[in-house]
């Protein structure tokens, strides 16, 4: 294991990983759709949001960078987004995650796509995890999925909407990716939705998220819901109006569509289009705690993660996940402080200035 102490910042881990990792795998967790761009203006999108210092303030106070997302509170406002298999990276795959997460006082959102069963995953970091629900099969398997992750002690439910339909991901196929061997569904298999060998490409057979869908799965379950994928203000007020709980704005790491607008573009205008005490959640971009910040800032309750945390767990397992999240939280702490407040409430949109402060619903 290298010397994580070493990786000072998010971009240190990258290139660490990169050079470690089996190239097809690399590939994998690094591409995106198409000709890969929108994973570039996710993160390039920050550049367009500078902060804005207030040297003067109202006397010393204790820093307090915690945040509370649907009754859960947070160390600071980040969230381990799903993401899958991470045995891809790691044996201990979301193992590591989930307890890396719950030891340092955050979440991990667990995709339905996991290599370990939930059951394990949840039974690893208690009261820490949320589930994330990809449709496979029928809406039969969907309910029977939805009362698995309850059963197993979920405390919400991700329906990710944006991921439907295969992607085109040519830097995977130029690779030459294909499931690497010891790489299981654990999730899926404990459902029956996958029996024998997983598929090479990694891909299961998925239906579409309809608007009924999501009423349906409002109506039979009473976890908080998630929405995840949102990029339309429009479909963010419907969700909310359908008794969503949260919005988790993403376009799926730039993997689905090429083209797509920055997941940071979208966060604004639908801000502005729910209502004030509805979450929003960002997912997408984020390479540093000044990244987090302006997201804050600029309206969002939490952030989450995703390849930056894969290349800790690549790294080191548990110990490289706590430790990317250990530089976000410093790097975040040092951003409010520098900013003139103490907490997480007081970071609003006079501390950002942005060429995207026009986008509206």
């Amino acid at each position: 294991m290298p010397d994580l102490d070493a990786l000072l910042s998010l971009a240190d881990f990258e290139q660490r990983w990169m050079a470690h990792a089996d190239r097809p795998v690399a590939q994998y967790v690094a591409g995106g759709a198409g000709s890969d761009g929108v994973v570039a203006t996710n993160t390039a999108a920050f550049d367009d949001v500078w902060l804005c210092p207030r040297g003067l303030h109202d006397g010393p106070a204790e820093l307090d960078t915690s945040a509370t997302v649907l009754g859960h509170e947070l160390s600071f406002p980040l969230m381990l987004a799903p993401t899958s298999p991470q045995r891809l990276v790691h044996p201990d795959a979301e193992l590591a995650t989930g307890r890396a997460a719950a030891q340092r006082g955050l979440l991990s959102i667990v995709s339905t796509d996991s290599h370990f069963a939930y059951s394990q995953i949840a039974e690893a970091a208690p009261g820490r995890t949320w589930f994330q629900l990809f449709p496979y099969r029928s809406r039969t398997d969907v309910d029977a999925t939805v009362e698995y992750a309850e059963n197993c002690g979920a405390s919400a439910l991700v329906v990710t909407v944006d991921a439907s339909f295969p992607a085109r991901r040519l830097t995977t196929v130029r690779a030459g990716y294909r499931l690497p061997p010891g790489v299981d569904y654990g999730t899926l298999r404990t459902l029956g939705i996958l029996q024998g060998d997983p598929p090479r490409g990694g891909r299961h057979e998925k239906i579409p998220v309809t608007w009924d869908d999501l009423k349906r799965i409002r109506a039979r379950t009473s976890l908080p819901i998630l929405v995840k994928g949102v990029l339309r203000p429009a479909d963010a007020r419907r969700c909310v109006d359908l008794g969503a709980d949260a919005t988790i704005v993403s376009n799926h790491g730039g993997r689905q569509l090429d083209g797509v607008l920055p997941a940071l573009f979208a966060l604004r205008s639908i801000v502005a289009a729910v209502p004030r005490t509805h979450p929003v959640i960002l997912d997408g971009g984020i390479r540093s705690g000044i990244d987090l910040a302006k997201a804050i800032a600029l309206g969002a309750r939490a952030v989450c993660i995703g390849r930056p945390y894969l290349w800790g767990l690549g790294l080191g397992g548990q110990q490289g996940v706590e430790r990317v999240v250990d530089l976000l939280h410093a790097e975040f702490s040092d951003a409010l402080l520098q900013l003139g407040i103490t907490t997480v409430e007081e970071l609003d949109d006079s501390f950002v200035t942005t060429s995207c402060r026009h986008v509206r619903g």
